[in-house]
């Protein structure tokens, strides 16, 4: 059962354990026993270990659409990404125009 926040009109707030099932419906506060509302959290990723919070978020972002390399790209295929780093070499040069 997750831990939810939930804040009463006259006390404040509060935390509750409750069922996932039963996380929309509102819980009585353990102090005057009025009906509260659940309040929205943040989640808590400040307790997480560092390296396992950026390996999480790697591997969320390769979920849904992983990132694909072909080799046939990277070898001058033409594209626009290809391109930058093969410029021409001018054949003229400055210091001959106009001899």
């Amino acid at each position: 059962m997750p831990l939810y926040n939930y804040v009463c009109d006259d006390c404040g707030p509060f935390e509750e354990w409750v069922s996932m099932q039963d996380a929309l419906s509102a819980c009585a506060c353990p102090q005057c026993e009025e009906q509260s509302n659940r309040d929205v959290a943040a989640p808590r990723l400040s307790l997480m270990n560092g390296k396992l919070r950026r390996a999480l978020a790697r591997s969320e972002a390769s979920g849904t659409e992983p990132k694909v390399v072909k080799k046939a790209h990277l070898n001058g295929c033409g594209c626009a990404l290809c391109k930058i780093g093969n410029k021409p070499t001018p054949t003229r040069k400055k210091w001959s125009i106009g001899h």
